[in-house]
């Protein structure tokens, strides 16, 4: 059995089923309910820590792992944001040449062997991930912070033989990355820029232990070659934020991913909980004082007991001793609740009845009184159905992906118009240009130092995602078979 009590008011839980009770008629709450409303202290960005000053990422320096906690929680996001990740990754990362056809820019996608086997080299570099494997992570960590870091590894460093300077790059994730700096500067600061910060502190920020973090210099734009290994950040830079870039899909609809995730927790324990949770128990007054009274002659005659050495009396199997105190009382009320919820509690016990003495007051009969809560199932329900509802609406939309392409709108029924999807779709690959200059941007800027002539010749690595065409192009039988087979 499980039990609480907060002044005259309690709840007794027994094999599942869960009774609230008060003592007396009137409740006296001073000084029981103390809610303390204090405004918070501004807390400063910038972290003194192993010497550095580090710029933290979100107010207690944990957003990364507060978004991947928020949004692995939502039934929606993951598969949302995988699908997102897919249709920029296409077809996987490839070289192309931009040209020129009648003054409009035009890929050109076409095999660069120096390119690609520098690509190709990078395991055998001692680099820990192949380049698809690296873009892959790119792209799943922009989409969840629109940021990401990544390592520089230099062929001097690596004592690797060949005339090509970086031997390939590295992905780091934001949970483990910080900038940081040996500089003096006002931790209080508001005006800090990103270019104040001039390294990087890579480890484990849950445990923040100081002999598991390594420090590297930041990327020199203009000296990029300067450091054997150097670290580089990349965001999608966002409105008032100087330093970090952070998700404004996130910041934006954040309490309504919070609502969404707590939704089939409020049904499964209304669930679990109202079935039983519906009896309010009023004890009266008169009845306490009576069991007072009744504890304490027991307590007076233990003390003639324990004077002619005869065993003690005990009530409802408490020890009493010789002399009274109030927590006696207590645990006799929480002993008699518990056969209470015992007695009434279960399938086996429907139809029997329970009996108790009553008291006259002074104006009227006082005698324990069971109370019904009333529990409105189908509105509650439905209330936090519409509101998930309402919340997947918000969701989808701040993703920007249409519910005919994300397939989620219509409790998972894709929209029958085949001409909603392509358009739609057409749509959200005209707006990946951005996301993707900004998923490889270093990997580019990599090329352009390995391979500069390659690089002004208008050489870049992209995510080959070319539109599909319309069925109506492709001939008959070529197309897709809407025919079970």
């Amino acid at each position: 059995m499980e039990t609480g009590n907060l002044g005259r008011l309690g709840w007794v839980k027994e094999a599942g089923s869960v009774f609230t009770y008060q003592i007396g008629d009137t409740l006296d709450t001073n000084g029981i309910l103390n809610i303390d409303q204090f405004p918070g202290l501004r807390t400063p960005p910038v972290l003194n820590f192993m010497g550095y000053k580090v710029y933290l990422m979100g107010n207690d320096n944990n957003l990364p792992a507060e978004v991947q906690q928020m949004i692995g929680g939502n039934r929606l996001l993951p598969e949302l944001i995988e699908k997102q990740v897919r249709m920029l990754y296409g077809q996987g990362p490839m070289i192309y040449r931009l040209e020129y056809e009648d003054k409009k820019p035009l890929r050109n996608w076409q095999e660069q062997k120096l390119i690609e086997e520098w690509l190709d080299s990078w395991p055998s570099r001692g680099l820990r991930d192949d380049y698809k494997e690296y873009c892959n992570k790119v792209i799943r960590e922009f989409y969840h912070m629109e940021s990401y870091w990544v390592k520089w590894r230099t062929t001097k460093a690596r004592q690797i033989k060949g005339p090509l300077p970086i031997a390939g790059l590295e992905f780091i994730s934001n949970k483990r990355a910080r900038l940081a700096t040996t500089k003096a500067v006002d931790i209080f600061a508001d005006d800090l820029e990103e270019r104040d910060f001039d390294m990087a502190l890579v480890g484990n920020w849950l445990s923040a232990n100081e002999s598991t973090f390594k420090q590297y210099p930041v990327l020199l734009q203009s000296d990029p070659l300067k450091f054997p290994v150097a670290i580089s950040y990349h965001k999608n830079p966002s409105f008032g934020e100087e330093v970090y870039g952070y998700n404004s899909f996130y910041k934006g609809i954040k309490e309504w991913i919070v609502g969404a995730n707590l939704t089939p927790r409020y049904i499964n324990s209304f669930l679990h909980h109202s079935l039983s949770a519906k009896t309010h128990v009023i004890i009266p007054w008169a009845w306490v004082e009576s069991k007072e009274q009744m504890l304490e002659n027991y307590c007076d005659t233990n003390k003639t007991l324990e004077s002619e050495n005869k065993t003690l009396l005990t009530v409802n199997g408490i020890e009493l001793g010789t002399d009274y105190n109030k927590d006696l009382l207590t645990k006799y009320i929480q002993s008699e609740l518990q056969k209470l919820s015992q007695f009434l509690s279960g399938s086996i016990n429907q139809g029997k009845f329970f009996s108790s003495y009553s008291f006259q007051g002074e104006k009227e009969e006082q005698r324990w009184r069971f109370e019904e809560i009333p529990l409105k199932y189908k509105e509650y329900i439905e209330a936090l159905k519409t509101y998930d509802e309402r919340a997947d609406q918000v969701i989808l939309s701040a993703k920007g992906v249409d519910s005919s392409i994300s397939n989620v709108s219509k409790d998972g029924i894709i929209s029958k118009s085949g001409a909603d999807v392509f358009y739609n779709y057409l749509i959200y690959l005209h707006n990946l240009p951005w996301a993707e200059e900004v998923c490889t941007k270093a990997i580019n800027q990599a090329i352009r130092i390995n391979f500069p002539v390659l690089y002004q010749q208008g050489y870049r690595l992209g995510f080959y995602n070319p539109a599909p065409p319309r069925q109506a192009e492709i001939s008959p039988k070529d197309r897709l078979d809407k025919t079970p087979q």
